[in-house]
């Protein structure tokens, strides 16, 4: 390395003390003074007795030309609808015991609609771990409806009565088409009362049994479900099938049951 002249050397430290004379009185410049306290006098912050530097105190000085202050702009809308579909792009099955990439795939599509559904406004009714598996064959078309009826330990048959229960009421309707509960028998006899008049047969038997009224020369029955309303099924094929109209009203459940056989006989 070469070794710098005496000459410029002096020339240099001049230069050094020169710009740190300058930059301290620029500083001694520009500082605010500090506020007395109560009953005091102000005095510059470079005067006040045993105040050491900034640097000295841990304290980093921070450059302020160029920050911009004030509230942050507001964000972007958020538009879920551009969203982009991440698993597609994914071909590979997962490992064991993950469900499939199809069963995945549809979990994102039904939680998804779930929150578009929820920041619309719109509260979705409680439901249990049977009325959600429902809910979400349902949703998804019938496509896992065989895997939905093994895990629920039901027939193929089984599954699709308790999906059209669901569809027609919800995971009260399903409630009714899986897990009958015993009807009051005061609300038995008044259904009773209720339908009388529209039976085909009114001398023929009805049965009562738990939460059910079953009118058999009619086709008819009106099971009566968690929520207090009457839910309608039919005699179709042999089998007991939900079909739409559940109501408050057993008369008015009576007359859906019976324009469902109508419309598929």
């Amino acid at each position: 390395m070469t070794p710098i002249p005496p000459h410029r050397r002096a020339t240099t430290v001049a230069s050094a003390t020169t710009v740190a004379s300058a930059s301290a009185e620029h500083l001694s410049r520009t500082r605010p003074p500090v506020e007395a306290p109560e009953g005091g006098t102000a005095t510059d912050a470079r005067t006040v007795p045993g105040a050491p530097p900034a640097e000295a105190a841990g304290v980093p000085v921070l450059p302020t030309q160029g920050v911009r202050t004030g509230a942050l702009p507001p964000l972007p809308p958020l538009d879920l609808h551009g969203a982009v579909p991440v698993l597609d792009a994914v071909t590979a099955e997962p490992p064991a015991p993950l469900p499939e990439l199809a069963v995945l795939r549809a979990l994102v599509r039904d939680a998804a609609r779930r929150a578009a559904a929820l920041l619309q406004g719109h509260v979705p009714e409680a439901h249990d771990t049977v009325a959600d598996i429902v809910r979400f064959t349902v949703g998804a078309g019938g496509d896992h409806l065989e895997t939905a009826a093994a895990h629920l330990g039901l027939t193929s048959l089984r599954m699709r009565h308790l999906t059209a229960a669901y569809h027609h009421g919800g995971p009260h309707g399903a409630a009714a088409c899986l897990s009958p509960q015993p009807a009051h028998p005061a609300a038995l006899a008044g259904a009773e009362a209720a339908i009388r008049p529209l039976r085909p047969s009114p001398g023929a038997p009805l049965e009562r049994h738990r939460d059910r009224l079953t009118d058999p020369p009619a086709g008819v029955q009106l099971r009566h479900g968690p929520d207090g309303r009457w839910y309608p099924y039919a005699d179709l094929h042999g089998t007991w099938q939900p079909v739409a109209g559940p109501h408050g009203d057993p008369a008015r459940a009576y007359r859906a049951a019976r324009l469902a056989l109508r419309q598929r006989r």
